[in-house]
Parts: C-alpha cells; structure tokens; sequence
C-alpha cells in the first residue's frame, strides 16, 4: 500500500487462529495503540463507572469471538478491558451517548477498469496520531474470502475495507433525531459483513436489513458495473441511493430520509453539502478515469479539511487499494472547523 509522507503498518489476521492469537502487534505498534486508546477515552469523557457500565452492557450485542479478540487486546496492551472495548466501539459511542460526529467525503465511480471507491478520513486527532499510525490489516482464511481493512493498531472493527472480487465499504458518520437502541455496533457488523458476505448483493441486504445501534451512511462499491450505492440508514430506516450517469457521492447529510434536525447543528455538519456540491461538481466537469484522478479530487481544498487523517481509492474488482496522507496544514480555501464539543 502506498502513501505520501507515512508508511502505513501491516498486520496479518488469521481467522484459522483461536481469538487470543489472531493479533499480533509489535512493542512500537502496542505503544502506538496505547496512545490512541488514551486520547479517545479521555475524548469520550466518561466517568470511570459509567465507562465499565457501557463496556459491560456491550459484551451480549458482541459475537463471542470478537468479544475474545477485545480481550486478547486487553491483555496485549495492558489495559483495562474497558478502554479497550470504549476505543473499538468509538463510533456508536460518540454517535449515542454525545450526540457527535466526525466528517468524511466519498464517492464512486464506474470506469473501464472497473469501480473506482474513494474516500476521506476526516477526523480530528492530536499530533496527526490517526495518520501517523495507520495501519492495514489483510484479514486471511476468512469464510467468505480475504480483505483488508484501513485503521489502527488495536482497532479491530472496519471503517474503510476492501474485499477482491467481492465489493468495498466506507463508513460515514451522520446524525438523526431517531433514538439509539441496542444491536450490534455498527463497525462490527460491517466486519461481520466482510466475513459472511461474497457477493455485492449479500452485503447490500446485509447492511440494508440490520437493525444498528445509530446512524450511518455507508458507501459500498462492488465488481460489476452499476454496483456502486449509498446506504442511509438510521437505527430503523433505510433508504438506498443510486447512482446518476455512473456515479455516486456521500458526505454527512442524508438525502434520502429525514433526519429531523431542522437546522444544522454544528459548524462540521454545516460543511457537508459544501462538500457533497463540490465533489459533485469535479466529477461532471470530468469524470476521474483512474485512482491518481481520485486523490486529485479528494485533495481539492474545497473537499479536503484541515482535519483529513487518511485518503484512499479501492476497486473491488482488482483489489486494489492505494492509501495517502495528506498535510496536515490546512489548504486555504478549507474553513478551520473544529470537531464540536
């Protein structure tokens, strides 16, 4: 996997292992992971209670095996399970009990070599932590067939992941005025989607029917041409979104249901259609025929924020999967928006 300016770490997964034995992290690796486990727990602000409360509440909406893989890691890095289920759960955290998200920009398009997935990793972290310690993890032996995922050392569910020869998915965060309710967390299922489903068509009805524990729009991409689709979905709702002349874009806002929120509801979410008009309008002007034309699109000040921690351009149908990091000093023309707190 190539980057610009870091070099992202690879792990192998081996799903033939028992659950304590499938992670395997070097001392830097484990400290890095420590790191980012201490900056989202303090980011998430619970008391000390109310986080062993969460993360036992957690362990029945688990599969057993991931539950054990979070307990492999616990004791890996030497931290309190607790910390360790928070951090791998961050997502539907910071999405139920805060009411917060982070931003992203997607898109994909059909082309001659097949669909072309791209996406920005927009979320805000101390010291560029998120881009300097990313990591790529080739899941090997798997049921449905190997894949890779785009994280972090110690994260073990799926944000951004790529299957060869099945289909692509990318997560973006969104808010609704619907309630949460209990189910599995959103970054497990899409792993649990990964393992189970091999074809386009199983994981679209997987992530369509499932019923989540919050928000989401999900961008998946598969080998065929047409096979490219938004999923909007809030806790019970689902509504699917195709693509217009062979291409499709997804930010932070629905635009198929109603999020009942009326006004925006911070300066991050405000940026989103900004965004979404603005990678619209780079595609129709020219459609991207090849992955450098995708980063180009992705780096476009109006659609790159200060806060981008990972770009990257999958095809399912090939398997590739190109990975960069951009500057983390602001572009110009992008509006210094702080995550909200």
């Amino acid at each position: 996997m190539k980057s610009n300016n870091h070099i992202a770490a690879d792990l192998t997964v081996d799903l033939c292992c028992a659950p304590a034995d499938r992670w395997h992290l070097t001392p830097a690796q484990r400290q890095q992971a420590r790191e980012l486990l201490a900056l989202y727990t303090a980011d998430l602000g619970l008391p000390l209670d109310f986080g062993q409360f969460l993360a036992a509440g957690a362990r029945d909406l688990v599969r057993a095996d991931h539950w054990q893989e979070m307990e492999s890691l616990s004791r890996l890095l030497d931290l309190p399970m607790r910390d360790v289920v928070l951090c791998n759960l961050y997502y539907d955290a910071l999405k139920v009990i805060l009411g917060r998200v982070f931003g992203c920009t997607a898109f994909a398009i059909d082309t001659p070599g097949g669909v072309l997935h791209a996406r920005n990793l927009d979320w805000w972290t101390e010291n560029s932590a998120l881009a300097r310690y990313t990591a790529t993890s080739h899941f090997a032996n798997v049921p449905a067939g190997d894949f890779t995922t785009v994280g972090w050392p110690g994260f073990m569910g799926v944000f951004s992941a790529v299957a060869a020869g099945r289909f692509a998915v990318t997560l973006n965060a969104v808010l609704s005025l619907e309630s949460a309710q209990l189910a599995t967390p959103v970054v497990l299922l899409i792993r649990t989607v990964f393992e189970e489903a091999r074809t386009f068509g199983e994981a679209l009805a997987r992530l369509s029917d499932a019923p989540l524990p919050c928000d989401c729009l999900l961008l998946l991409t598969g080998v065929r041409p047409g096979e490219l689709v938004v999923i909007e979905r809030t806790p019970s709702r689902c509504a699917l979104r195709h693509p217009k002349d062979g291409y499709v874009c997804v930010t932070n806002g629905y635009q198929q249901l109603d999020a009942g929120l009326g006004a925006g509801r911070s300066e991050l979410l405000d940026t989103w259609c900004q965004r979404f008009e603005r990678v619209q309008a780079l595609i129709s002007d020219k459609r991207p025929s090849d992955p450098e034309d995708c980063f180009r699109y992705l780096s476009d000040p109006q659609v790159r924020m200060y806060m981008t921690v990972q770009q990257m351009v999958f095809c399912a149908a090939t398997g590739e999967h190109g990975l960069r990091f951009p500057d983390p000093t602001p572009p110009s023309a992008t509006p210094s928006i702080p995550l909200p707190v």
